[in-house]
């Protein structure tokens, strides 16, 4: 569970400081709504078997993911709107969106080919993207919403 700390949790947001310093108002508002995010897609995924991260409590396997949940997740969610706000970036969301689901999709199966997670129920590395792909989409819908009703300057 240590590693899931710091790699989930405590790195991520270490690297990511001098973007908060930046940009604080955006990590305030995507970090708690890609969290939840987040934990909704993980709960999902741990209650139907479609994965499970070491260490694995049986009582309840949710907890393996809670570092990632409010760490990983969040961070790179965060990234991802702040890329998306750019104004000097000139690649099409879309593109942005499959780059950064791409990424996070090869760090999982990197966890994957050294057992730190294991799929079951059919799921398998292409259900994986498709479901960072979506997450992904709803933070990006998220911000949209967010800035429509808060008046933010990034």
């Amino acid at each position: 569970m240590l590693y899931n700390i710091i790699f989930g949790f405590i790195l991520p947001w270490v690297l990511v400081l001098f973007l908060i310093r930046k940009q604080p108002v955006l990590f305030i508002i995507i970090s708690p709504i890609t969290a939840v995010i987040s934990m909704l897609i993980n709960t999902i995924g741990f209650y139907f078997g479609f994965w499970n991260l070491k260490p694995h409590f049986e009582e309840n396997p949710i907890i393996s993911g809670i570092p990632f949940d409010m760490g990983l997740y969040p961070v790179l969610g965060s990234l991802l709107v702040y890329t998306l706000s750019k104004r000097n970036v000139r690649l099409h969301p879309i593109f942005i969106i499959f780059m950064f689901s791409l990424f996070i999709t090869f760090l999982e199966y990197l966890a994957f080919h050294f057992t730190f997670v294991t799929y079951g129920n059919g799921w398998n590395i292409g259900w994986t993207f498709i479901s960072y792909s979506i997450a992904f989409l709803c933070v990006t819908s998220a911000w949209i919403v967010a800035k429509v009703h808060i008046k933010v300057v990034i």
